[in-house]
């Protein structure tokens, strides 16, 4: 698996504790604004099968081609969780270079606000299976921000955008890091 980062936005507080009580399975509680965890994946997975002196890339962050490989964007995958959680993924999506090159080319303008986007999803994310080769659309939703994966004529990729996943069994895989940004009592 590719290495990942965790993060939330800033923890509103009330004297001195969270506002909202953890959850006694997994010890974590929801962010009271109805934030989601940030799960980041640095890299499409593809880039650890490479060895080193063959790997010739351009760009990075959102925006990464992979010599004879293909083309990458950065896109935000949500998942609704049960019991008030949700996390949205930073992965990647390898795209055809049409959609690579509109999506670069508009990025800071107008335009990209009506930007759309297919690929295929390029991480395994646990505790997901792997996902099917299936086309999976990102549109925006925010011209600050990368595309959201939003729909997908698979079944297995349709359930994953829009059913409520138990929090514990998601957040599992995470569970050191997430617990790593836990803030600390005095």
């Amino acid at each position: 698996m590719t290495k990942s980062n965790i993060s939330r936005a800033s923890r509103s507080k009330v004297g001195g504790k969270s506002v909202l009580e953890p959850c006694t399975c997994c010890g974590f509680a929801p962010d009271p604004r109805g934030r989601p965890f940030s799960v980041t994946f640095e890299q499409p997975d593809v880039i650890d099968e490479i060895h080193p002196e063959l790997l010739d890339t351009w760009g990075g962050d959102p925006f990464l081609a992979v010599k004879t490989i293909g083309f990458f964007i950065r896109v935000i995958l949500p998942v609704k969780l049960t019991n008030g959680f949700a996390v949205d993924f930073g992965t990647w999506l390898e795209v055809y270079n049409e959609d690579f090159r509109r999506a670069w080319q508009t990025w800071n303008f107008p335009e990209y606000k009506d930007c759309e986007i297919e690929g295929y999803i390029g991480n395994l994310i646990p505790p997901f299976d792997k996902f099917p080769h299936a086309l999976v659309k990102a549109t925006v939703r925010d011209p600050e921000q990368v595309p959201y994966l939003t729909s997908s004529e698979n079944e297995v990729v349709t359930r994953l955008l829009t059913d409520t996943w138990p929090h514990a069994k998601v957040l599992a895989p995470y569970a050191e890091l997430l617990k790593s940004e836990l803030p600390t009592e005095s």
